[in-house]
């Protein structure tokens, strides 16, 4: 378990280091407004990529972790892969047909056409297979090259880009996106063809199959694409309601502490193939592992919230100086926003892992509707801050609402993590706010760190060995 997480989590940081580069080089060389209508297409793209996925990928590495020979894999893949390929023909034409009706679209219709194609190169991503076999290197790896491969490009080819074929160089932006989709799945096809005795290619199982596999994921589909709403909604909400200048100011700051969220896509990425076995085998023992696993993220995210609502703002001037005045602002209230939200995924993510999906969705489906509902209203009057009040009220819901529906999965070991960990954070955030970054913010950093050290490590040695010998 600790090597598959050790895997995944180095290359997660590796990626996200590498995509924070080039996000405030990007952000900084094209300026709020176009940055804005970039963010606005990348939002766009994420509901057009989880529709076409529609929770396939979760489903497959539950069955493929499920399944003992590599024939049966492979055959399921195939299958599997020839339904992503339909469910992306139907979001293109779709998108095709609704995108110019939207009024973002005539800043760059390009820019958005472009981002719509990214269903075509998923089709190929074969990452669920290598983790539904819990050979997570080569997963990994693929993750780290398209960071590496698209991060590279912009760095060093936007600028010889711009004006090439006519187009400015913020065009070519989503285009090196696709090419590094690609790349990422070049390098994970040839592994996968390796341990199942041949490619991958799409394969129609018949339409019977794929109404029973669209039936087996339709509750976690529907609550993934729901989810996407607690994501970036705000960001769309911006585009539609706002300027791209505010929209870009709001994304400087939301892609920065959207990591938080990302590294839980990735712990589940480690967990869920062994967690749903474990459903299975011990559901007592599977118990005490989701104590024990999320206790653990407390014990990182929580100062993370802390440290961000404390020094959000010299935070982001240090990386974008006074070209996104609001950012600091977003910064602060998504640093607790994305933290609860985190934790409200992880509870979903357990709902699935026990074959409880359809327990995951009312939550889900209630904090979407706050989501747009507080966006709405508050967008207008107070912009970028509005739209960050919006998601926190909405991750909150969220929470609120999986930690009810976990509460049969939920001990006293949990409650003790969370008493440890958000008591030590919020006195930590306390201190490091009144003593500020006025000298150092690196200064300022390494004392909060130092303060939750001091404060929460013994408690939380002493819990760790307790609910390791009660999840063994």
């Amino acid at each position: 378990m600790l090597r598959n997480l050790g895997i995944l989590t180095a290359a997660q940081v590796a990626a996200q280091l590498l995509n924070v580069v080039a996000l405030v080089y990007l952000a900084r060389r094209i300026g709020p407004h176009w940055f804005g209508v970039l963010q606005v297409g990348v939002a766009v793209m994420a509901y057009a990529l989880i529709v076409a996925e529609w929770g396939l990928f979760s489903g497959g590495v539950r069955a493929v972790a499920r399944l003992d020979h590599p024939a049966e894999v492979r055959l399921y893949a195939r299958r599997h892969a020839g339904l992503l390929a339909a469910l992306a023909c139907v979001v293109l034409a779709a998108g095709s047909l609704v995108l110019p009706r939207l009024p973002f679209f005539r800043e760059d219709p390009w820019i958005f056409l472009l981002y719509l194609m990214a269903v075509v190169p998923q089709v190929f991503i074969l990452d669920w297979v290598g983790v539904g076999l819990e050979r997570m290197t080569w997963p990994a790896v693929a993750k780290v090259v398209r960071s590496l491969v698209y991060a590279g490009a912009v760095l060093l080819l936007l600028a010889r880009l711009d004006g090439a074929l006519g187009w400015p160089d913020r065009r070519w932006v989503p285009a090196l996106l696709l090419f590094s989709m690609a790349a990422g799945n070049l390098v994970m096809a040839v592994p996968v063809a390796r341990w199942l005795g041949g490619p991958v290619w799409p394969a129609f199982g018949g339409l019977a199959d794929w109404r029973a596999r669209l039936a087996a994921v339709a509750p976690l589909g529907g609550a993934i694409v729901v989810m996407r709403i607690l994501l970036n909604s705000d960001i769309v909400a911006l585009g539609l309601l706002a300027s791209p200048d505010v929209a870009g100011g709001y994304a400087a700051a939301a892609k920065i502490v959207f990591v938080l969220v990302t590294a839980v896509e990735v712990l589940w990425n480690a967990l869920l193939p062994r967690l749903s076995r474990l459903w299975r085998e011990s559901p007592t023992r599977f118990r005490a592992r989701l104590a024990l696993y999320l206790g653990l993220v407390l014990a990182v995210f929580a100062p993370a919230a802390a440290g961000g609502a404390a020094l959000g703002g010299p935070f982001i001037h240090r990386l974008y100086g006074a070209q996104f005045p609001d950012a600091g602002v977003v910064f602060r209230l998504l640093s607790v926003s994305y933290v609860v939200l985190a934790v409200g995924q992880f509870f979903g993510n357990a709902l699935v892992a026990c074959d409880r999906q359809r327990a995951a969705f009312p939550p889900v489906a209630a904090g979407a509707v706050v989501a747009m509902g507080m966006a709405a209203l508050l967008i207008p009057r107070a912009g970028a801050a509005g739209a960050a009040v919006a998601m926190l009220l909405a991750h909150v819901t969220l929470l609120a609402g999986s930690a009810w529906a976990c509460r049969r999965l939920i001990g006293r070991r949990l409650g003790e993590a969370a008493g440890i960990t958000v008591g030590a954070a919020v006195a930590m955030g306390l201190v490091v706010a009144q003593v500020g970054a006025a000298r150092s913010l690196a200064a300022a950093i390494a004392a909060g760190i130092a303060l939750y050290a001091a404060l929460a490590a013994w408690p939380l040695w002493r819990w760790y060995r307790r609910a390791r010998t009660e999840a063994a």
